[in-house]
């Protein structure tokens, strides 16, 4: 769990950073490959466009469906944290950032520009890693 808060944090800072520190500017990490730039998108996963309601309305209850489904199952339970635990957070965690990004701004930061690939930021990793992590647990508790 703290590494998952960790994670919302160093992404709000490199976010913040970003609007501040790559406004017309770019810093090549891997030249031509990869570099670190600020992106201002007002789409969805992959850049995907969706009107922004329903942007708001999909985030929302992924949100609120994957946290009450995470309380229940600590309820349930009353263990610590599992593997599909940690992927329900991550989801969280990374769909709390892009949202508060929507909420201010109207769109979500993105800094990290990899060739060949949509721009993207620490919160897309966390949801896309979280997804992976939950598809893996939900395949393995049916085998």
């Amino acid at each position: 769990m703290a590494g998952v808060v960790f994670l919302f944090l160093l992404d709000r800072w490199l976010k913040n950073w970003a609007l501040t520190e790559l406004y017309n500017q770019k810093i090549n990490i891997i030249k031509k490959i990869f570099s670190l730039e600020l992106f201002q998108n007002e789409n969805v996963a992959f850049s995907l466009y969706l009107p922004p309601a329903v942007i708001l309305f999909l985030v929302i209850t992924i949100i609120s469906g994957l946290t009450f489904s995470l309380v229940f199952r600590f309820i349930k339970r009353r263990e610590r944290a599992d593997f599909m635990d940690i992927g329900m957070l991550l989801i969280i965690f990374g769909a709390v950032s892009n949202l508060v990004d929507r909420l201010r701004f109207g769109f979500v930061i993105d800094y990290f520009n990899l060739v060949y690939w949509p721009v993207f930021n620490l919160a897309d990793i966390m949801i896309s890693g979280g997804v992976i992590i939950l598809a893996v647990s939900i395949w393995k508790n049916k085998k």
